[in-house]
């Protein structure tokens, strides 16, 4: 009698579990085993296709035929495309730029970039690199050669100029519009906390994960646990006397999801930075994450935050901003800095002084400037000569 022994190696078991959950599975330094969900690739190669288009869009070459077309075996008529750089290049950004947005919901959670939207409108229907990319090079007449040659080239000349339209350079400029916006949101924040506080504490702490929990954190998981830690603002006394924060998740390759969080305290109240930023971290790393997160304290302010160049900087920054559109609506008005001091009802040397950012308008001011750069913003400058 034979008996069948239906207990798992552990081989099996990991076996079993990588096809369950689709990853890869590799071990540190410790001998710990460690799981890559395939979305933790997905990402490195979505970041590797974009510095790709980047790449072509420097250079815009072209497929050639005396590179690319060679015989199939020696003496045969057929032939196949060879593994040209630029083929190969094409071949890589169709398989993972179709297979993130249109094959899998993998992407569900990021947005094409607008060369990759536009990567993807040339080439997607693509027969060739579909055949290809998921299957194999196949076997061409010479016709047929030079045919998909030709198409492949039509569909990067098409590629190419799509980028030069108008449409492109917006798309691209929304881009950094946003990546704009979220740098004068948290300036404007920072200048009025400083203006409402006569003392700040301010704390730079990074959260993120534990190398052996790294690669299993998804977005949502890394959301969750930034709601969570939002929620106990209201809950912890540890928080009892912050009055501001700001964070922003980045994912990379070896670290996987992590925030970079700014905490902002009444410094009045609270003043052992070292001991608060701990603690936060020390929340982060055990109730919020149950032991996935890790922290780093970044105590890079110096203790008198109001005499901090970093601080000020970002304080004045929208404030500077203000100054250069006044000035320029000045120059384009062809008015005196005497008469738009009159026009603001305030002193030819107040205004000079804020004009050489040797002062900033406080918050009665500023609201003034801004109301009179945007009503002449709005009626349009004339055409004028004299300096402001």
């Amino acid at each position: 009698m034979t008996y069948l022994d239906d207990t798992l190696s552990d081989d099996d078991m990991l076996a079993w579990l990588s096809s369950r959950y689709d990853g890869d599975w590799t071990t540190n330094a410790l001998g710990e085993t460690l799981i890559h969900p395939a979305d933790h690739y997905w990402r490195q190669d979505l970041i590797g296709a974009e510095q790709q288009l980047k790449h072509l869009l420097d250079h815009r070459p072209l497929l050639e035929r005396e590179r690319v077309i060679r015989p199939a075996a020696f003496g045969s008529e057929a032939v196949v495309l060879a593994a040209d750089p630029l083929l190969h290049t094409l071949t890589e950004l169709y398989t993972v730029l179709v297979a993130m947005f249109r094959e899998t919901d993998v992407g569900r959670h990021y947005k094409p970039s607008p060369r990759a939207t536009r990567f993807l409108w040339a080439f997607g229907d693509c027969a060739y690199l579909q055949e290809v990319g998921f299957h194999q090079p196949p076997v061409l007449s010479p016709e047929q050669a030079d045919q998909v040659l030709d198409e492949l080239n039509q569909r990067l000349q098409a590629w190419y100029q799509s980028t030069r339209q108008a449409d492109f350079n917006r798309e691209c400029y929304r881009n950094r519009r946003n990546s704009a916006h979220n740098h004068e949101q948290i300036c404007r924040l920072i200048g009025g906390l400083f203006e409402r506080h006569s003392r700040l504490l301010v704390l730079r702490v990074d959260l993120a994960y534990t190398a052996f929990d790294m690669p299993t954190i998804d977005y949502e998981t890394a959301r969750y646990h930034r709601e969570q830690l939002c929620r106990a603002f209201h809950t912890d006394s540890l928080f009892q006397h912050m009055v501001g924060y700001a964070w922003k998740l980045e994912w990379q390759p070896q670290k996987g999801f992590h925030y970079h969080w700014l905490f902002f305290f009444d410094g009045h109240q609270c003043r052992e930075d070292i001991t608060v930023a701990q603690r936060i971290g020390e929340l982060w790393a055990g109730p919020i994450t149950g032991r996935q997160g890790l922290y780093f304290t970044i105590p890079d302010l110096p203790e008198d935050y109001a005499d901090s160049r970093q601080v000020k900087l970002a304080m004045g920054e929208p404030r500077r901003r203000l100054i250069r559109d006044a000035r320029i609506l000045c120059k384009q008005r062809g008015i005196t800095q005497g008469q738009m001091a009159d026009e603001l009802g305030i002193s030819k040397r107040t205004l000079e002084e804020w004009m050489q950012f040797r002062r900033m308008p406080q918050a009665p001011s500023e609201s003034l400037l801004r109301q009179w750069v945007a009503r002449y913003s709005e009626e349009g400058a004339g055409p004028g000569t004299p300096p402001c």
